[in-house]
């Protein structure tokens, strides 16, 4: 994505119905000394943000000839026309670590599902992790090639994670990701058969030559 222009924008003189009618998207971009500023951007870029970017895209931005880098942190929708009303930056200090949340990218074909004997659940999306801008990943490959039977699992321990990514809570190094679940049986409907809907018919004949040949003894009854 090309560079991003953040433009200062002062809330007192324009409301965000009035940046948003001039084609403007009202944002913010704070920073880890908690400084924030009051910006707006194109609102075509801001369309392609939330289109493309992720919680682990790196934006090249400049303000007020400036040049940083920054991850979206919050984008906020109008719940009714899903029109971009702010989005939320983050300044990138390289120095420093910081935290993102990095997601996982399931890749393979579990045996058990390709067979029928179970079923793909997914546990886990993502993780917080703490690390440096360089050392950030765009994803953590999950390999579920290796899932053949029911009851089977990949947990974060399962994984090689890069170098310099250390996981913000350490408790979940042993947490599932993925794992195998047992098909639940579906209910047999029967269905008749040509031999049950023959029978059924051949009944039904019988039934019939039957009451034919009581009303005919009546009949010759009532003649004699």
């Amino acid at each position: 994505m090309e560079k991003i222009i953040f433009e200062k924008r002062d809330p007192k003189t324009k409301n965000t119905k009035t940046i948003l009618a001039e084609g403007k998207t009202p944002a913010v971009v704070y920073n880890s000394k908690t400084e924030s500023t009051n910006i707006m951007i194109d609102s075509s870029v801001a369309k392609k943000i939330l289109a493309e970017a992720t919680s682990t895209t790196i934006l090249d931005a400049e303000l007020d000839g400036k040049v940083m880098k920054a991850i979206v942190k919050e984008i906020d929708l109008n719940p009714i026309t899903d029109e971009i009303r702010h989005i939320a930056f983050f300044e990138i200090d390289e120095s420093k670590e910081m935290v993102f949340s990095i997601p996982f990218n399931i890749i393979g074909i579990a045996p058990a599902v390709k067979n029928n004997l179970g079923v793909l659940v997914e546990v886990m999306q993502s993780i917080e992790v703490r690390c440096k801008v360089k050392d950030l990943v765009p994803y953590i490959e999950v390999d579920i090639s290796s899932l053949e039977h029911p009851g089977q699992s990949i947990a974060i321990s399962d994984l090689n994670i890069p170098e310099g990514i250390s996981f913000l809570n350490e408790d979940l190094k042993n947490a599932t990701i993925v794992t195998i679940t047992e098909m639940q049986e579906e209910e047999k409907i029967e269905t008749p058969t040509e031999e049950t809907e023959e029978g059924a018919t051949d009944s039904e004949t019988e039934g019939e030559a039957t009451e034919s040949t009581e009303e005919k003894a009546e009949e010759e009854t009532k003649e004699e």
